[in-house]
């Protein structure tokens, strides 16, 4: 195995949710499709070597209030978020602050001179923003 295919999230509004992904990280979407009669759609946003594959489903569970919080959620067993790589940092949270985003985590810097902050999805998912 040489690489991660793609991300996939489940989310409770594509007509929502597209646009966050377009708007904030450049993606775009390839396809939409609904696969059978199970009440799901699928849309697929790419954007060079990201893809991310979003799930709508009729009867979806919200995401439980523990995993909307950074420090609660890393606790958790399980996949705890998704990381977009950024050359400038504060160029990248100014622009998301102007665009309204939730954050759940302003700029904060390792010991490895690693720098990095959190937003929220619509759904309240959890995105890391990360300058190495």
């Amino acid at each position: 195995m040489s690489k991660i295919s793609h991300i996939a999230l489940s989310v409770s509004d594509l007509n929502v949710s597209i646009p966050f992904y377009e708007k904030n990280f450049g993606l775009k979407c390839k396809e939409k499709f609904q696969p059978g009669a199970n009440g799901v759609v699928i849309c697929i946003l790419e954007k060079e070597a990201v893809t991310l594959e979003l799930f709508q489903f009729d009867d979806f569970n919200p995401l439980p209030r523990y995993r909307r919080n950074l420090d609660s959620d890393l606790k958790t067993l399980g996949v705890k978020h998704f990381a977009f790589e950024v050359d400038n940092i504060e160029a990248a949270y100014n622009k998301l602050k102007e665009s309204g985003v939730e954050f759940a985590a302003n700029i904060r810097s390792l010991d490895n001179g690693l720098k990095y902050f959190f937003i929220k999805d619509p759904d309240g998912i959890l995105i890391e923003i990360v300058q190495r």
